[in-house]
C-alpha cells in the first residue's frame, strides 16, 4: 500500500513538471507571443481561390490530406501576389474535428497572421488526416517541412 502512495505521488509531481522545450518537432513546442513567420518568395494565388497550398516545400494544386499540409491564407479571392513579408503570428492554437466519423479526424493548427503592408494576409493552418487513436496535433517541425523554403519561422525568446 506504501509503495502504491509513493508511485502516485510521483505521477502527480510529474505532472506539475512543465513541458516547455525548444525542440520545433515536439507536441509540447508553444509558439510564444512575438514569433513571426517570413515570406521567403513571392506566392501567386489564382484566380477564383483566396488561398494556395504547400506541401512537401511545394506550392501545390491538390494536396495529400495523409500528409502534413498547409493552406496560405487571404482576405479576397484571386489572382493575388503576396510578396516577401514578416508576419507577425497573434495567435497559434491546435484543433480537431470529425472528418468521418469515426474514422477520420482532422488534426490542424492555425497560426494567425498580422502585416501592416499587406493587411489581406489572414492565416496559415496546416493539417494532418488520421485515424482518432493514431492521430495528434500537428508539430512546428512538420509546418516548417510542408512550407519549404517558402516560409522561415522567427521564434521569440
Amino acid at each position: 500500500m506504501r509503495i502504491l502512495g509513493i508511485a502516485v505521488l510521483v505521477l502527480f509531481l510529474a505532472g506539475c513538471q512543465t513541458t516547455a522545450t525548444t525542440d520545433v518537432n515536439s507536441l509540447w513546442f508553444k509558439i510564444r507571443p512575438g514569433s513571426t513567420l517570413v515570406l521567403n518568395k513571392p506566392v501567386e494565388i489564382p484566380a477564383g481561390v483566396a488561398h494556395i497550398d504547400l506541401q512537401n516545400g511545394q506550392l501545390s494544386g491538390g494536396v495529400d490530406e495523409y500528409t502534413v499540409n498547409c493552406t496560405f491564407e487571404i482576405e479576397n479571392l484571386g489572382p493575388h501576389t503576396v510578396t516577401p513579408d514578416t508576419f507577425l503570428i497573434t495567435d497559434a492554437s491546435d484543433a480537431q474535428e470529425w472528418i468521418s466519423q469515426p474514422d477520420i479526424m482532422r488534426f490542424y493548427k492555425v497560426l494567425r497572421l498580422k502585416s501592416e503592408r499587406q493587411p489581406e494576409v489572414l492565416k496559415l493552418v496546416c493539417q494532418d488526416w488520421a485515424g482518432p487513436l493514431l492521430g495528434r496535433p500537428v508539430t512546428v517541425g512538420e509546418i516548417e517541412k510542408a512550407v519549404g523554403a517558402y516560409f522561415t519561422f522567427q521564434f521569440a525568446p
